[in-house]
């Protein structure tokens, strides 16, 4: 495949890709010529801002781009023998360059920065696409990320208004990781070796920002050394247990086992559910059974109240069933 030409192009002269994927899609339900809303429709450019992981969601990314005043990466674009210009990579930038212009909003946004093949193969194409989002680069992980915007604060002194925006997030959010990463710096690496040191575990520290963890962890006489230890030493494990310490903390029982186990043993201290004896004596593949058909089944007015309420006994248990059932899938694919 040819290197391609980079330049500017004119926003109108560029074509959105219809046999894009997020926009087949949409066309192959939709009946008629497409209009400039359908489109945004297909390219989830006015979605609902719903963030996956490890994506950036049409808003964070037109407010990048209105912040930086432009785009980074330019889109890429296929010169047909016929002279059109079709945009196979970036149409959502594309689209949103052509949604400044048509709403007036200040700022040169008419010319596109466009690195143009000539006459590229369906092969070329799909090796286009599949590198950007298939197999593109890899994302910086949550920990880089916390790094990155706390130096931006305290080494370049940049306001945080200007990271916020630079970055597309909220405010909250930011604060949140800048906060963080502080914390694990202060508290979880001095009681880390060289090579211990364990970047995952900044996830329990971004769940320890809320004010109601932090607060239950000072309240009850410990310190964030001792959360870090916590973290450290697996008395706490996954997001969910974090936000369980409040419960935990406040009860001297569940606290003194939870110290010396770890929080799932002090959360049955606190409330074990009772089995009846039919359950007791029940084979595995029946429990196993019974739980596919009870999800399978499940009301849909309880899946909302599961989903509404992360902290219940109930989603509780869920996840420690999905934790014990993966840790003897893994043993018995291990001796398989």
């Amino acid at each position: 495949m040819a290197t391609g030409k980079l330049t500017l192009l004119p926003v109108k002269s560029v074509e959105l890709d219809r046999t894009n994927p997020r926009i087949r899609r949409f066309l192959e339900f939709h009946q008629g010529e497409p209009t400039y809303e359908h489109l945004a429709l297909a390219l989830d450019v006015a979605g609902s801002g719903e963030e996956s992981q490890g994506a950036t969601t049409p808003e964070k990314l037109r407010n990048s781009i209105l912040t930086n005043g432009g785009i980074m990466q330019p889109i890429i674009v296929n010169k047909q023998p016929d002279g059109r210009l079709v945009c196979i990579e970036g149409n959502t930038r594309l689209y949103i360059y052509r949604a400044f212009v048509n709403d007036n909003v200040e700022g040169d946004w008419t010319k596109i920065p466009a690195l143009v093949h000539e006459g590229l193969s369906l092969q070329d194409v799909d090796a286009i696409r599949l590198q950007a989002h298939l197999v593109g680069p890899r994302p910086w992980d949550a920990y880089s990320k916390a790094k990155y915007l706390w130096e931006l604060q305290h080494k370049d002194l940049m306001p945080l208004d200007r990271i916020v925006a630079f970055c597309g997030g909220n405010k909250r959010d930011v604060t949140t990781a800048i906060q963080a990463y502080a914390d694990m710096e202060h508290y979880y690496r001095p009681i880390c070796d060289a090579d211990d040191f364990d970047t995952e575990k900044y996830s329990g520290f971004v769940e320890l920002q809320s004010t109601k963890v932090k607060d239950s962890v000072l309240k009850a006489g410990f310190t964030l050394t001792d959360f870090s230890q916590w973290l450290r030493k697996g008395n706490i494990k996954g997001l969910q247990q974090v936000r369980q310490l409040p419960r935990v903390l406040s009860d001297k029982k569940a606290r003194d086992v939870f110290v010396k186990k770890d929080i799932k043993a002090a959360l049955d201290v606190i409330e074990k559910p009772e089995l009846t004896a039919g359950l007791r004596g029940a084979s595995i593949s029946q429990l196993a059974r019974a739980l596919t058909e009870a999800i399978d089944s499940i009301p849909y007015a309880e899946f909302n109240r599961l989903r509404a309420n992360p902290d219940d006994d109930a989603v509780r248990y869920i996840n420690d069933a999905l934790e014990s059932l993966q840790g003897l899938v893994k043993d018995l694919s291990a001796s398989a």
